[in-house]
């Protein structure tokens, strides 16, 4: 609404970039039963999507963005080179960039040269609206189904542009907390969704549990979020074959700010982010061919489960 670009960037192989539209087709033929059979799995790449900051003034997504396009970018080794040729990465840099906008001119308009670490203080408290939503004081992470607004126009061309078979929904949440990936409360998940979506999120889950434990950060899982409601941005993947991830990390809400953990900076909220979203590529490359054929099963069966 503010006329700020929306971007997304594609990171693959050079091989892969020269035939791009090639793989992109080949891709789609996976939601289609009357062609998916047909495919062999074994040299597909597989496609993610990296999406951040839905809320504008979670900003340690967005922030993490750069730092993450960048080691695709610039990195060298097999590592993540092999990732580049088994992997499409469409990297959104920031889902809400008028909410961001406005989260970060505040934090920055009322920082000290000497940083203030009290909740209380003026950085960490906003007034309304908040950076949190869209020019039109939307919540854009309500906006997955409904698709009103143009930051969800885009992002939704985008997505079905590709159908990915990851995406990726990097949050903050409150202070005092440290940090979250799904699976979330498993009472809580949408009946529609095929078991084996929560299967797959669990064994993603691994890989960001051992990435948090080589930082020594802090983390939980199943233990609170939803997977329910179809328009938010972990859940509506998952009834498009997609596996949609959930991130939260506990928020500094400006650059510094004292919890129940001690003093959090901003860097450490950025550094979680990059980590959860490495180590998102690492089982995208690891669980390659389990990805592409659950994606080619989850539209099969929803004929059969329709005809019931």
């Amino acid at each position: 609404h503010e006329k700020r670009p929306l971007v997304v960037l594609t990171i693959t192989s050079p091989e892969n970039h020269d035939r791009l539209q090639q793989i992109q087709q080949q891709h789609l033929t996976l939601s289609d039963p009357s062609k998916s059979a047909m495919q062999s799995l074994e040299q597909m790449p597989v496609v993610a999507y990296m999406g951040y900051s839905i809320h504008g003034n979670e900003a340690s997504g967005s922030n993490a963005a750069p730092l993450v396009a960048y080691w695709l970018a610039a990195a060298q080794g097999e590592q993540v080179e092999g990732l580049l040729r088994e992997a499409v990465v469409l990297l959104d840099p920031s889902y809400n960039p008028d909410g961001l906008s406005r989260f970060t001119h505040w934090a920055n308009m009322h920082r000290g040269r000497q940083l203030v670490a009290d909740p209380a203080h003026r950085e960490h408290t906003e007034a309304w609206p908040q950076g949190r939503f869209n020019h039109y004081w939307f919540d854009l992470n309500r906006d997955w189904l409904l698709v009103q607004h143009p930051e969800s126009q885009g992002r939704l061309e985008v997505f079905h542009a590709w159908k990915p078979n990851v995406l990726t929904d990097h949050h903050e949440m409150q202070s005092h907390r440290t940090f979250f990936f799904q699976p979330g409360i498993p009472s809580r998940n949408n009946p529609l969704t095929p078991a084996r979506t929560f299967e797959l999120t669990a064994q993603i889950a691994e890989y960001h549990a051992a990435a948090l434990d080589q930082l020594g950060s802090l983390y939980y899982t199943k233990e609170s979020y939803d997977d329910f409601y179809v328009g938010k941005g972990s859940t509506y993947p998952d009834i498009n074959g997609t596996i949609g991830i959930l991130f939260e990390q506990a928020s500094v809400r400006g650059h510094l700010q004292q919890n129940p953990h001690g003093e959090r900076t901003f860097a450490f909220a950025v550094r979680n982010q990059v980590a959860t979203s490495l180590s998102t590529l690492a089982a995208v490359r690891q669980l390659r061919v389990e990805l592409l054929t659950h994606q080619r099963d989850f539209y099969t069966t929803a004929l059969t489960e329709a005809g019931d």
